[in-house]
């Protein structure tokens, strides 16, 4: 699809008058129009023109920990499986060159890749190696490292940094580097060289992929919903956040540190008392969510399934080995785990309600808090600047 088809596909969508509504100031400004969050087309737009065309994390790299791993994973829709070989991780479209089966389905740990069709089998370097009775009965074809860009595995370009394993679908973006720089330049107090993969919590949420990060960018709700997050920074503490670059970021000083926010773990070297009291969240567009504590590194991810159906991810990082894995820290590594799965789990029904609201045709896109909400209104600018090209 080129730019002139996508400028007409958003406006069969969303209309002239929704584009307008996404660029004007907030004091006039409202959502996205619903066929945004609803409609399977609109999700076909950002798949193609977004998330094809970016760094999209996929995994942490601690999850390959020996070589034959292999975990599918699905990216702008398209399924795409990463596979630890003795020189690193890989990543391949996740379809056979025979019929295009799905080779993997599951998380599994073995020597070859091999599709369950009809057995031909692939190197973990994507290579192809045999294909059994190809020729007719017991005529098996035989390759050595031979068969040819045709028969071998399509590779998907792949990156890592500090355990986090990105993918690039069509190849074309930046360097990993250059996409996250922004990021990094603005939590400049952190070393995260430090960071060390402690686990993930999974979740569906019956809701649009942009529900999940509108949420969590915003810290209106948090008197609403959070309890223990509003007794930890109360309102006063909070501010709208911001936007440099495609990244959004957000944060508070905390009157003091509390369970699961800094109490009880290492913490990153260097830090003044101001920065280890701070929270610091971030949206690195368009769905790499970062969450920094004096004592952790979590990322919020969220991969679309469907327009109402997002499958999010929570991966915990924490400072250094013993933090992350050791038995003298176990208890509080289990409270910072309780601690994401209880917020999270607060916010779930609010997403998902917003997201049956949009089926009503009297929503018109509402009206949003010039205090609160600017950034969050700017979310949906983006994504619609990003598809026009």
């Amino acid at each position: 699809m080129d730019q002139r088809e996508a400028k007409n596909a958003v406006v069969a969508l969303i209309g002239e008058d929704g584009i307008a509504a996404a660029h004007a100031p907030i004091e006039e400004a409202s959502g996205l129009p619903n066929a945004a969050y609803v409609s399977d087309d609109w999700l076909t737009l950002e798949r193609d023109r977004i998330f094809a065309r970016t760094w999209i994390f996929a995994a942490a790299e601690a999850e390959f920990d020996a070589i034959g791993v292999q975990k599918p994973v699905e990216v702008a829709g398209a399924p795409v499986v990463l596979v630890r070989s003795a020189t690193g991780i890989n990543a391949f479209h996740n379809v056979c060159r025979h019929r295009g089966a799905q080779l993997v389905d599951a998380p599994c740990e073995k020597s070859t890749v091999t599709c369950p069709y009809h057995q031909w089998t692939y190197g973990l370097d994507g290579d192809l190696r045999s294909r059994p009775h190809f020729g007719g009965p017991g005529v098996n074809s035989r390759f050595d490292g031979n068969a040819g860009p045709s028969l071998d595995l399509v590779p998907v370009r792949c990156a890592v940094w500090n355990g986090c394993v990105f993918v690039n679908l069509d190849g074309s973006a930046e360097p990993v580097e250059t996409w996250i720089a922004p990021f990094v330049d603005i939590a400049g107090e952190y070393d995260f060289t430090t960071v060390r993969w402690a686990g993930k919590i999974d979740f569906e949420v019956d809701a649009n992929w942009k529900f999940v990060f509108e949420n969590y960018m915003e810290g209106y709700h948090v008197f609403s919903l959070h309890p223990a997050l509003l007794k930890h920074a109360p309102m006063n503490t909070r501010w709208s956040g911001e936007w440099v670059q495609s990244v959004f970021h957000n944060g508070y000083i905390a009157p003091k540190l509390t369970p699961g926010r800094g109490d009880e773990l290492p913490h990153y070297p260097g830090l003044t008392d101001e920065q280890t009291r701070a929270g610091r969240w971030f949206l690195i567009f368009p769905t790499f969510g970062a969450e920094v504590f004096a004592d952790q590194f979590c990322v919020l991810t969220a991969h679309p399934v469907a327009p109402d159906r997002t499958r999010e991810e929570i991966h915990i990082f924490l400072i250094g080995d013993e933090a992350a894995t050791g038995d003298r820290y176990r208890e509080a590594r289990e409270g910072i785990f309780a601690m994401w799965d209880a917020l999270n789990r607060e916010d779930l029904d609010a997403v998902e309600r917003l997201q049956k609201g949009r089926r009503s045709p009297a929503y018109d896109g509402g009206r949003l808090s010039p205090h609160w909400e600017g950034p969050t209104h700017q979310l949906g600018a983006h994504v619609i600047d990003v598809i026009l090209g």
